[in-house]
């Protein structure tokens, strides 16, 4: 009798499959708190002066597009979800749509704490704080080690994700499940006569 070689599956592949799968279902559930906040915001921000700083821009823009926002951040939550299934079963557009989700979450993270960073820097030195005179100069510096130490510590893992889904062992056990070498709980693909 002949036996095919099994592919075993990657140590990485269950963790980053479930880390998204769990990603996408988070990030649904916080778009359809965003479609049913966005009228509420929307109202809130018609009461923003048009004079307002530069920091205020981008969030206003958010408001503004919130149902939009949210109808792609529910796409791409499903997107992960179904990803994260079919990456379980090896499948290569798993991998590759993983990766590309990776790569986006990667570059929403650097970008927003380039808009923080920005964002704090203005912030702790205008000196006031809802018409107030206050003293935030002492807060500038922890704030910004804040955002640091966030950045560090989620782009740490998504990293190494980027980095198990590109790895040798990763692309041969999806192409030995896409030849189908590669059987779940070692099932053979040849019967018993």
């Amino acid at each position: 009798m002949a036996s095919v070689a099994s592919v075993t599956r990657p140590r990485g592949v269950r963790l980053i499959a479930w880390a998204w799968i769990l990603t996408g279902v988070v990030n649904g559930v916080s778009a359809l708190g965003g479609l049913f906040t966005a009228g509420l915001l929307q109202g809130l921000s018609a009461q923003v002066s048009p004079a307002s700083s530069t920091a205020a821009t981008l969030p206003l823009f958010l408001v503004h597009h919130a149902a939009w926002f949210a109808a792609l951040q529910i796409a791409l939550a499903v997107l992960a979800v179904l990803a994260g299934i079919d990456f379980l079963r090896l499948r290569a557009w798993a991998r590759s749509v993983l990766e590309a989700l990776s790569w986006l979450s990667l570059a929403y993270l650097v970008s927003g704490a380039v808009y923080w960073w920005r964002f704090w820097d203005a912030f702790t030195a205008s000196g006031s704080f809802a018409g107030m005179a206050v003293d935030l100069a002492p807060y500038r510096t922890p704030g910004l080690i804040l955002v640091a130490v966030l950045v560090a510590a989620l782009a740490v893992p998504l990293g190494l994700m980027i980095r198990t889904l590109r790895a040798r062992a990763v692309r041969e056990a999806v192409a030995g499940a896409a030849s189908g070498a590669y059987r779940p709980g070692g099932v053979s693909s040849q019967r018993e006569e």
